[in-house]
Order: C-alpha cells, then sequence, then structure tokens
C-alpha cells in the first residue's frame, strides 16, 4: 500500500540516499512539470522565435518580445520547384503571357530594382544573386535577397523590405552594418542574424 505523499517524512539531509529522495519527488508528481514545460514552450514546427537587429545585437540584456519567423534560406528561394511561392512583386524566372489572365509577360527582378544605389551585381538577376558561391559579399548579397523575400511572404515579421534593402546599402557601401549606434557588425555577424529568422 502506497503512502500519502503528506505523509513522508522529510527528506533526508544531502548525505543521504539520493536514491530515495528521488523516489519520493517522483511519487509526489513533480517529475511532470518540466515535461509539460518543454511541450509549451517549444515553437511551431519550421519556425523559430526571433528578433529584430538591434534586440538580436543584445539578448542577454533583457526579454524581448517572442515573435515567430518562419522565413526561407537563399537555397530554398533558389530552387526551380519553389519559384511558384516567390511573392508578388517578385520573379524568379521570366513569365509568358497568360492567355486566359491577359497578364502579359514579366523579365525577372533584377537585383539593382529592389536593392537601388547598388553598383555590385548590376544587370543581375535575383535568382543570379541567389546563386552566388563564396564569402563576403556574396554571402550578405544572398541572405538579403532571401531575407527580402521572406518579408514579402510574410515569413519574417521582423523585418521590413526597407530595413533589408538599408542592410545591405550600408554593408555594401560602408564594409559593416549598424543594428544600432557603435555597434558594427562585419559580413559574418550579419549573415548570422538574417539566417536566424530562417529556419527553413
Amino acid at each position: 500500500m502506497s503512502q500519502d505523499p503528506k505523509t513522508l517524512p522529510p527528506a533526508p539531509p544531502a548525505t543521504g540516499d539520493v536514491h530515495a529522495t528521488r523516489r519520493r519527488f517522483l511519487r509526489g508528481g513533480a517529475a511532470a512539470a518540466p515535461v509539460l514545460m518543454t511541450l509549451a514552450s517549444r515553437p511551431v514546427l519550421g519556425a523559430q522565435v526571433c528578433a529584430t537587429a538591434s534586440a538580436f545585437g543584445s539578448m542577454g540584456s533583457g526579454r524581448a518580445a517572442q515573435v515567430v519567423c518562419s522565413g526561407r534560406t537563399p537555397d530554398w528561394w533558389a530552387n526551380e520547384q519553389t519559384f511558384s511561392n516567390w511573392p508578388a512583386p517578385y520573379t524568379a524566372a521570366a513569365t509568358r503571357p497568360d492567355p486566359l489572365t491577359g497578364r502579359d509577360a514579366r523579365p525577372p527582378t533584377l537585383f539593382q530594382n529592389c536593392f537601388q544605389g547598388s553598383t555590385l551585381y548590376r544587370g543581375k538577376t535575383l535568382l543570379d544573386v541567389l546563386h552566388t558561391g563564396g564569402g563576403s559579399p556574396n554571402d550578405v548579397a544572398r541572405h538579403c535577397v532571401a531575407a527580402m523575400l521572406n518579408v514579402a511572404a510574410g515569413l519574417a515579421p521582423v523585418l521590413t523590405v526597407p530595413k533589408v534593402c538599408g542592410m545591405w546599402q550600408d554593408f555594401s557601401t560602408r564594409g559593416y552594418y549598424e543594428p544600432t549606434a557603435g555597434v558594427r557588425w562585419d559580413s559574418s555577424r550579419l549573415v548570422a542574424y538574417l539566417r536566424s529568422t530562417m529556419p527553413n
């Protein structure tokens, strides 16, 4: 016959039988709480908590409001099978005229149309930039393109299209991006931030 947990003798001192203490703890039902908390705090599948750039730089200093991002990576957007997911007004590849709707053919979107003022990648499409390899500045450019598409598709609510374009503009002209005054992110730090909005 099991004993009522309320009438159990006090726990032994730290030098006593650890297993006996654990058995009493488990009988009291306390072991279920951590499991429930873990399940309740798990993010939605394919999504993760993300932050604005200024909050990302000071994550340990306080608790910011939690926003869930479910952005896609540059490789995902560059995949031909996902071209139909590109949000308007961006086009991955040239489209044909649609005889049913009367829509005109559209050329692929150029990088410079979205990231105005940039002399890099002149004449290149967004898709061309997504396919670039190597380190800086290519890694920053392709992640900025993916971030912009994520924002337009509603997958990265902590960013805006002008904000992403501003990140690229600052980085391409100065070699770094300032999320807040006096804080400078090099290419690896900027990419790390953009990746934090892209769990997929």
